[in-house]
């Protein structure tokens, strides 16, 4: 015994030699496995005086590890010993110490846990008086008063029990279920009548002398009245008492807890309802002292299990009719409740009733899909809900707006609020569109009214109405968006009228950033109001341009704006044209590019990124200027004055920073970088030209065209930096579409350039992108894909020839694969495939036709392997021999015959390959469209090759050759598919 207390000590100690430490736990580990460990451990745990604490409970560890793995070796004098022992304990312990202090709590628990183990093994067995034993331990000869540990031990180990035996949230195999069922049958036939008497003269021993001993029995009713016969609770006797500690400072909160658990029992919609009517709870309610928040929230919580409770009994179908009226009239009378607690200032007491709310929702949905008519007590319920609701959207007092995020937990909760309450509005719209409509526009046009009229308001009135607002449009999506009468043009709508006051009234100008953000994003949900009231527009610009909105003082605010007014230009590009020059001469002054240190941040899952920055959100305004200066009714002299005022400063500051290259200093590459993207930006807000051509045609042309010459300089400089080679992909992918044929010039260089240093990733989105041009320029682009054709798969060649370093490379390299066959295809879909068998990359066919011969093999990955055959087939289509025509790619025939057309039936007859699998079923079905290509091809010559070459390769019956070139001559592409998969399964089989 007392090696195994030095042993556990060493292993504990902070101190210790790490050898002498692993010793220690090796020996711990011995005894713990070893078949008599259990009773040295046992003698520790007892033995007088005490060992130490981290013994002591090391020996109960060991015991724990015996009865829960092992019960099986212990004979009955071994469980006789244990059951013996630990009842002395318990006594020694609990009873007879009244002069050293309490047990370790760890100890104790633990002690709890091994007899809460014991009992699932002996009772109601061979220990069938567990119960009564345990009681005896507490009482007094005399009866009262009770041992005060030997009582707190004995609650916490019937607390132990039930989770053992009864807890849903704990998984169970088949043999616990049906063990820990005949337990609790066992004891519903008598023990547990003993134990609720028991714990009720607890109760009532305790409630003054030792409240907490008082709260672990209303913690035991609490667990156990979920399976024990509610009579035993729900009587006169216990709730008077139940009733009577909600008065009590010490355990009305306890007792709040207890009466939950009792109602949400799980019982018959008519027992429920008679024991409701019979606790007659709403009555006790009424006379409640809530002053102190934390007993206000668990009331809260009572009230929302009474609610629930109710509304499941009254939306149970098989409930009769006057069961229904006893329910709603139940239910009547704890709404009220339901309103004063949504409405507490504390949100976790409102959000305590948020199921009760969402419950007598749904049965106003349901009431409403039954085209059921709503009596006078409901309107009214709903309006006060709604009210209640928006109010409660409201920011708290105490709480101050703050752009620097002090407490952005705090804000999250209340956003997460907000958003549960917002779904409550949205569901009350459902119900009753005109009551949320009415409320909604009397609620915002009240606030803006006072605000005209120079009341004073505070910030968390104005932030709150012009939310509401913003909310409507979701609420009521399908008519949300109509602002003036279908018949009346003249006529706004409640929205309409709402929209406009909120102009007019100048609520724009109140000096808050809650309220200056709110009523930006309002503009821009509702930008479709200024197409019909085209009039008011300046007044929305002139807020967005000036110190209110693209200016605010407040950066988090500005930078906001500087997104959600190109939302706005874009939305209303047609209605833009008188105010373009006012527009961007108010922008001149945020085009200023000045580059700031890259700061990280983490995704949700840790991983590092850079923070947006202030430049992120500028290009935006850069979009903006192209958006506008790129306006069909603008003079196209004007338009290039407009371009050459904002591309120049960009250009310049390119061409000076080259002047003096500080290629080690990142903030010089990131001054390069932001001046590349901002000039892409800039012509992303141009639209796409509808011929290619067309970009001749148009004046700025020119002026972007110089600016593309200095980007190609500066990557020609810099192509070893990813930042700069990201910036050029960019800008040049937005140019394409607004330069058509007048960037195809400068392509050769801009790809080399980037192909030269690019990572995977980069190569991963550069080839769609390369696919993209081609198809937008065939078939001019044919001699410039020429010439980049080898380049570009060179370098593919060059990653895939890698081996990946880990599991991200992995599937970046799997990426590149797929990127290069979709860029094979773009090529044969553009009809460039020309650009494979010109006489500058004929020669390099070969490798190109063994890369898609590797992925075609490659069982592993369906997707590249259906993607290559895929490939193949428009091969075969473009280049095999035609019966009429002879002309071909030279040696292309050879490659079908010899590597192309073996593979279609090695593939297939591969283990790995499966049949039944889907995607596999549609590689299949490539292979099968090649076989049938050749055929209908090729004709005599394909069918002598099968049958004097390939099926006696592979010893194939002649009656089965012939059967082949049958099925492959005369059937469609889908019944060859069928035949084929037949053969197959066949000669696997």
């Amino acid at each position: 015994m007392d090696q195994i207390e030095q042993a556990v000590m060493c292993a504990l100690g902070p101190q210790v030699d790490p050898n002498l430490k692993a010793q220690a736990n090796a020996y711990c580990e011995q005894v713990k496995d070893s078949n008599d460990g259990w009773q040295l451990c046992i003698q520790l745990f007892m033995k007088e005086p005490k060992a130490l604490p981290e013994a002591r409970f090391f020996s109960l560890q060991v015991l724990e590890n015996t009865l829960r793995n092992r019960f099986d070796t212990l004979d009955n004098a071994a469980v006789e010993y244990i059951q013996q022992t630990m009842m002395e304990y318990l006594r020694r312990e609990f009873v007879g110490n009244t002069v050293s202090g309490s047990e370790e709590a760890f100890i104790r628990n633990k002690a709890a846990q091994i007899l809460t183990l014991l009992f699932i093994h002996v009772y109601p067995t061979t220990w069938p008086n567990f119960f009564k034993d345990m009681m005896a331990v507490a009482q007094t000869p005399s009866g009262t008063p009770s041992h005060e540990k030997a009582a707190d031990f004995f609650l916490r180990l019937c607390i132990s029990i039930d989770e053992e035996i009864a807890r849903l949230d704990i998984p169970r195999t088949r043999d616990e279920v049906i063990r820990n069922t005949a337990i609790k049958d066992t004891m519903r036939l008598g023990d547990i009548q003993l134990l609720a008497s028991f714990w009720f003269e607890l109760l009532q021993e305790f409630r003054t002398s030792n409240p907490a001993i008082a709260q672990l029995v209303l913690k035991n009713i609490g667990s156990y009245v979920a399976w024990m016969d509610i009579a035993l609770v729900v009587n006169d006797q216990v709730m008077n008492v139940l009733y009577d500690l909600l008065s009590d400072a010490n355990l009305r909160i306890a007792a709040c807890e207890c009466l939950a658990d009792v109602i949400s029992k799980g019982m018959l919609p008519m027992d429920k309802l008679n024991m409701l009517q019979m606790m007659n709870l709403t009555d006790i309610l009424g006379r409640l002292d809530l002053s102190e928040p934390e007993f206000a929230e668990y009331v809260a919580r009572l009230v929302n299990a009474i609610g629930t409770e109710l509304c499941k009994i009254y939306a149970d179908p098989a409930l009769q009719a006057e069961g229904k009226q006893t329910a709603w009239s139940m239910i009547d009378q704890v709404t009220p409740y339901l309103l004063k607690f949504l409405a507490n200032e504390y949100d976790d007491t409102s959000s305590a009733v948020f199921p009760f709310v969402n419950d007598m929702l749904y049965i106003f949905k349901r009431q409403k899909k039954q085209m059921q008519a709503f009596s006078q007590g409901q309107h009214e319920f709903l309006g006060s809900l709604l009210n209640v609701v928006i109010l409660k959207m409201r920011y708290d007092d105490e709480t101050d707006w703050n752009d620097d995020e002090d407490e952005p937990e705090e804000e999250a909760l209340f956003f997460e609020m907000r958003k549960n309450l917002r779904i409550f509005a949205e569901h009350i719209s459902a119900i009753n569109e005109e009551l949320y409509v009415g409320y909604v526009h009397s609620f915002v046009m009240s606030i803006f009214k006072k605000y005209e009229a120079g009341t004073e308001l505070n910030w968390r009135d104005v932030e709150l109405c012009l939310y509401v607002l913003y909310c409507y449009g979701e609420a009521l999506a399908k008519a949300a968006m109509i602002f003036v009468n279908p018949n009346n043009n003249d006529i706004l709508t409640p929205l309409g009228e709402m929209v406009s006051e909120m102009l007019s009234s100048n609520i724009s100008a109140y000096p808050h950033p809650s309220c200056a953000m709110q009523f930006f994003e309002n503009l821009t949900r509702y930008y479709q109001f200024f197409e019909l009231r085209p009039g008011q527009l300046p007044q929305a610009l002139g807020a967005f341009v000036d110190n209110r909105g693209l200016h605010y003082p407040v950066k988090q605010i500005r930078t906001r704006c500087w997104y959600l007014f190109q939302r706005f230009v874009k939305n209303l590009r047609p209605k833009m044209g008188p105010y373009v020059e006012n527009v961007l001469s108010s922008l001149g002054d945020l085009l200023t590019i000045q580059a700031e240190p890259i700061v990280e941040t983490n995704t949700m899952d840790g991983t590092p990124m850079p923070a947006a920055s202030t430049f992120d959100s500028q290009l935006y305004l850069f979009e903006t200027v192209g958006l506008l200066i790129s306006l069909e009714n603008i003079d196209p002299l004007k338009q290039t004055e407009y371009l050459k005022i904002v591309l120049e400063p960009l250009v310049e500051g390119i061409q000076k920073s080259m002047s003096q290259p500080r290629p080690d200093d990142e903030l010089f590459l990131l001054q390069l970088h932001h001046y590349i993207m901002a000039i892409g930006s800039v012509a992303k807000g141009f639209p796409a030209l509808t011929k290619p051509s067309e970009g001749a045609q148009h004046a700025w042309t020119v002026v972007f065209v110089q600016a593309t010459e200095i980007i190609l300089s500066v990557l020609q400089t810099f192509n070893q930096v990813a930042m700069i080679r990201d910036a050029v992909r960019y800008t040049f992918a937005r140019l394409i579409t607004c330069l058509g044929t007048e960037i195809l010039p400068y392509l050769p260089n801009l790809i080399n350039g980037l192909l030269t240093e690019c990572q995977v990733n980069e190569l991963v989105d550069f080839l769609p992108f390369i696919g993209l041009v081609a198809h937008k320029y065939k078939p001019m682009i044919e001699p410039i894909m020429g010439e980049l054709l080898v380049p570009l798969v060179q370098r593919v060649f060059d990653f895939l020839n890698t081996s990946p370093s880990g599991t991200d490379e992995a599937l970046l390299l799997l990426d590149l694969r797929k990127a290069y066959l979709n860029f094979i295809l773009s090529l044969f879909n553009a009809s460039l495939e020309k650009v494979f068998v010109g006489e500058r990359n004929v020669g390099h066919l070969s490798t190109i036709l063994q890369s898609l011969l590797h992925f075609a093999k490659d069982n592993s990955d369906p997707t590249t392997q259906k993607m290559s055959f895929g490939v193949f087939l428009k091969m075969v289509n473009a280049w095999a021999t035609d019966a009429a025509n002879n002309t071909s790619v030279p040696g292309f025939d050879q490659f079908v015959y010899n590597e192309l057309l073996p593979i279609t039936f090695s593939v297939p007859m591969s283990a790995a390959f499966n049949l039944a699998d889907g995607q596999s079923l549609l590689v299949f079905g490539e292979m099968t469209s090649i076989q049938k290509a050749m055929c209908v091809k090729q004709g005599n010559k394909f069918f002598e090759y099968m049958n004097n070459v390939f099926f006696p390769s592979i010893q194939c019956p002649p009656e089965t050759s012939e059967r082949y070139c049958q099925a492959v001559q005369q059937y469609d592409n889908r019944q060859f598919k069928k035949y084929f998969q037949t053969f197959i399964t066949e000669a696997k089989s």
